[in-house]
């Protein structure tokens, strides 16, 4: 990233997309707090006395009237470059607290799970731009939010450096039927700037009958951000909703400020627009086995009350209006204590149960579908996977990894998440280490730094 600014006596942050608010606390010296994207933060102390005027920085010191143009140029250079290293060294999340890193070239997108890209063989490309997550579900499999126990690093990846790498990609699989799914660990509608995001994707994809689909928890939706997305073209959002109940649905969210009926508002206002509802419920056995039928109750009411007519290009159908999912337990993830565990056969047959019972009240509800037909899910050929399981690879240390006892390294044009680390990771920075490939699977790679190192 190269900051720049115009030949005059003053830094207009006005030009820079990625910085969205500026703010000058001044005391014994300037402090310049400056907002990236909408969700991040860094800040620099300056020596020189500044004024701030609408997002514009100038230069005020008697002293500098004093000095040739070469010399104040010089200084403003100093500040930008100083900017430009406090975002990519010392970025915090102003919703998790925790440090960011900002991904640009040359760091790979493939092979970890926080951030980048995901290609599982499928017509789908997971879009991952960032991590961090504005509620604490204690069911989360990721351990996300801003009370999480284990996630001490969150991601984000730049714009244009994403578009371009989920272009190859496509370009890769053949553009038709393509599917670019936003998800991750956290909740993608926090990603800024979303809707050039979607429409970026979308103008890749449309050529081919493909589309653009993402998830969210919804409460960080707004009309505004519905209409943006709208006209940038997303074809769907699948809108998590586990409990209709305030109480239930502010346990399960982990947020005493999480507002249901926000998120159902939010629900109604899809429904009216051109981008396609799917609410998805998260079965806890034990814990929500009521409303999760109460969700899916409330979906049909709203499908029966405003049914859209959306077809899918990959399908040349209507997408179902819930995507009903069986929560599991994943090593990394939290787990709500009196939850009971099923197998995906019991869970199946109650949504069979379900379509049953609406079938005998005349209404026929598509619940217990394989993705292929609800969404044209089909196998395509995957990235080529460039380690083999056990082959020692020499990595290297590019970045400080999601959780302690991690770093990420880089090799064959991928990321390497390295676990069991038991040093301190700056002294592995930037260094050449050996390391054994434990996963290779979706090309999502893990390996264990070797002790001859």
């Amino acid at each position: 990233m190269n900051l720049n600014a115009n030949s005059n006596d003053s830094i207009d942050f006005n030009e820079f997309k990625m910085i969205t608010n500026v703010e000058l606390i001044k005391n014994k010296k300037n402090r310049l707090i400056i907002e990236i994207n909408k969700n991040y933060e860094t800040s620099i102390t300056l020596d020189y006395d500044v004024q701030l005027r609408d997002n514009k920085l100038f230069l005020v010191d008697d002293s500098f009237k004093k000095i040739n143009r070469n010399r104040l140029e010089s200084i403003k250079s100093g500040i930008l470059n100083l900017i430009s290293i406090n975002i990519f060294q010392n970025l915090i999340n102003k919703t998790t607290k925790r440090k960011t890193y900002y991904i640009h070239p040359p760091i790979p997108l493939i092979g970890h799970t926080a951030f980048g890209l995901i290609d599982r063989g499928t017509n789908i490309i997971q879009v991952r731009g960032l991590s961090g997550c504005n509620i604490n579900c204690p069911f989360c499999s990721v351990d996300e939010g801003r009370y999480s126990k284990t996630r001490k690093n969150d991601y984000y990846v730049d714009l244009d450096y994403l578009v371009d790498e989920y272009k190859k990609i496509v370009e890769f699989k053949g553009n038709k039927h393509i599917e670019a799914h936003l998800d991750g660990q956290g909740e993608p509608s926090l990603y800024y700037p979303l809707p050039d995001l979607v429409q970026e994707l979308n103008e890749i994809n449309k050529k081919g009958k493909g589309i653009v689909s993402m998830q969210s928890n919804g409460t960080n939706l707004t009309y505004n951000i519905i209409d943006e997305l709208e006209e940038a073209g997303l074809h769907r959002i699948n809108l998590s909703i586990n409990a209709i109940d305030e109480k239930m649905s502010r346990i399960l969210s982990g947020s005493k400020d999480y507002d249901i009926n926000h998120v159902l508002d939010i629900a109604e206002y899809i429904k009216n627009s051109k981008i396609h509802l799917l609410i998805a419920p998260l079965l806890l056995p034990n814990v929500n086995d009521a409303e999760f039928k109460k969700v899916i109750d409330y979906a049909v009411q709203l499908e029966q009350k405003n049914s859209q007519n959306i077809i899918n290009p990959i399908t040349n159908k209507k997408n179902p209006i819930v995507g009903a999912q069986l929560c599991l337990i994943y090593q990394f993830g939290r787990r709500i204590k009196k939850m009971r565990v099923w197998k995906f056969k019991k869970f199946y047959d109650l949504l069979k149960q379900c379509e049953n019972e609406y079938k005998k009240n005349g209404i026929d509800i598509q619940l217990n579908t394989p993705l292929s037909k609800a969404f044209g899910n089909h196998r395509r050929k995957k990235l080529p996977n460039p380690f083999k399981l056990n082959e020692i690879v020499k990595t290297k240390v590019v970045l400080d990894g999601r959780i302690k006892g991690e770093v990420i390294g880089v090799a064959k044009d991928r990321v390497i998440q390295i676990i069991d680390i038991h040093q301190n990771y700056e002294k592995l920075m930037g260094k050449i280490v050996k390391v054994r490939i434990l996963r290779t699977k979706d090309n999502i790679f893990i390996g264990t730094l070797l002790k001859n190192n």
